[in-house]
């Protein structure tokens, strides 16, 4: 506890005398804080946690999984909790019960909660926080998405009854190693005495089937156990216990993977046909493949990610394609870029976030033309495009998130 006490004689007391969601938004400049240490604190005031949790890590699909599997869960009757991150408008998006966004009134109250246990926290961490406080005596279960890696990420102080790992490609290099195999291992670490359902392949398959066998928990792998194949445009087959033939809600090649990882998590959980199939119709998941008018919205935000996109435009009847491409500088931009669709032209952009990669310099590696703020690129595409063309706006959820509220309020 030395660390928490010289932390609470250092601290700035103004803060006791902010408002409790001011406070909350100013964690945000503490920026990306790896380590348990702190959340295991705050855990310490929320202690006992009254549901089951199904903890969710990977790559790519995460947040769509977790859609799938509480819809599921929910058309068999139970109450479900979902955590994820980052949001597209609004903060009360990462929390929801039943479909229900956390509203303003309980985020201040959670908020005010862990304001007097302020040791140095961060946004992220407190956030975990307030929806393993939310949750507690409202649901039966908390599917909880790993915010970066998995090892030491703040979700992973949980006890979870089902482990999932999406997939593992190379991201956040500099947090997680710059090896598929170091990465692998990183989201590997959520681990614990629980099943593991995976759809990763290759050498970040077999860091996490040591893992499983080390802590001698049973692994499901989507392509041996449970396959799926891609019937035509959002139509796909997959083979668990069951058949199941699935028009997917949600747009995207991609998808069929995250469907698969979902009818495999439901048929272990012991869910019926019935709401694995009623619970993916009624999955809806914004910013994912999401066609609004002429725009397409991707939050696609690494290579892989940028290039099932690619794969997926294919679906899409259209003239030309016009790109606006926002990247946060952490990321692997080349390797982005290297994978964007053929298109007309590219108009780069930024977000307000000290994270968001200069739209100029972006520009320069892109061969594109550069904006100054999300609007402006919007302006300029629709002022180029026909209206047999696409708008697809990708390269961050950041940037997405943005995007759809104007392309909303244009659309009235």
């Amino acid at each position: 506890m030395k660390l928490f006490q010289m932390f609470y004689i250092q601290r700035d007391f103004s803060l006791v005398a902010m408002h409790s969601i001011e406070w909350l938004s100013s964690l945000q400049k503490r920026g990306i804080k790896l380590g348990l240490e702190r959340m295991e604190y705050l855990l310490s005031f929320i202690l006992p946690l009254k549901y089951k949790i199904i903890h969710v890590g990977g790559t790519n699909g995460k947040g769509s999984v977790c859609q799938y599997l509480g819809n599921i869960l929910r058309q068999e009757g139970y109450d479900v909790g979902i955590y994820t991150s980052p949001h597209l408008e609004r903060i009360n998006e990462r929390i929801v019960i039943n479909g229900k966004e956390i509203s303003d009134e309980e985020l201040k109250k959670h908020a005010e909660f862990f304001m007097d246990k302020d040791v140095g926290i961060t946004f992220f961490e407190c956030l975990t926080a307030i929806a393993l406080k939310h949750f507690n005596g409202k649901v039966d279960f908390a599917i909880m998405e790993v915010g970066l890696g998995g090892r030491y990420d703040a979700t992973n102080v949980v006890s979870p009854m089902l482990t999932i790992i999406t997939n593992v490609s190379k991201e956040h290099e500099s947090f997680l190693g710059d090896d598929i195999k170091s990465i692998a291992s990183e989201k590997a670490g959520i681990i614990k005495n629980a099943p593991v359902i995976t759809a990763a392949k290759g050498k970040a398959l077999g860091v996490i089937q040591k893992k499983a066998k080390e802590r001698n928990v049973p692994i499901i792998i989507v392509g041996r156990d449970v396959k799926w194949k891609h019937k035509s445009k959002n139509s796909f087959v997959i083979k668990g216990k069951e058949t199941y033939e699935i028009d997917s809600p949600l747009q995207g090649i991609f998808q069929g993977e995250n469907i698969a990882i979902s009818i495999a998590s439901a048929e272990l959980l012991g869910l019926s046909k019935e709401a694995i199939i009623k619970g993916i119709k009624k999955t809806k998941w914004h910013g994912r493949m999401e066609k609004i008018g002429q725009f397409i919205l991707d939050g696609a935000h690494n290579p892989e990610a940028i290039k099932m996109l690619r794969k997926s435009l294919k679906d899409f009847s259209y003239k030309n394609i016009y790109i606006i491409f926002g990247v946060m500088k952490d990321k692997n931009i080349e390797g982005m870029i290297d994978e964007l669709p053929p298109c007309k032209k590219i108009f780069t952009t930024m977000v307000k976030n000290e994270r968001a990669c200069n739209s100029k310099k972006l520009a320069s590696m892109a061969k594109a033309i550069p904006t100054e703020n999300v609007e402006e690129a919007i302006k300029k595409a629709m002022k180029e495009a026909g209206k047999d063309d696409i708008i697809c706006i990708t390269g961050s959820l950041y940037v997405v998130g943005e995007a759809r509220k104007i392309v909303k309020n244009m659309m009235g």
